[in-house]
């Protein structure tokens, strides 16, 4: 069993050591998450950032497709599932 200690600072805060964040693959901008268990220990959870987190991320950085593009990827969607279904003798 490894032993890894922290320090609690006065205002609450604990700086996780370097080998608990390697070996858990926290990095910043992880939340990090105490869940208590049954008998009163607590485990130690990692929640990476989410998918709500990352939006604006490519905000001007990647062109908004045209309307005329996106009916045509829909149209050639179409296009797929109907020739798949008549490959398929529907």
């Amino acid at each position: 069993m490894t032993v890894i200690e922290a320090k609690v600072t006065s205002k609450g805060q604990v700086t996780l050591p370097v080998e608990l964040r390697d070996r858990l693959g926290i990095e910043p901008g992880d939340r990090v998450v105490f869940v208590e268990q049954a008998d009163g220990s607590f485990a130690l959870r990692v929640r990476s950032g989410t998918l709500a987190s990352l939006r604006g991320i490519l905000r001007g950085k990647v062109k908004s497709p045209s309307d005329k593009e996106v009916r045509g990827w829909i149209d050639e969607a179409r296009s797929r599932a109907v020739s798949g279904a008549k490959k398929r003798g529907r």
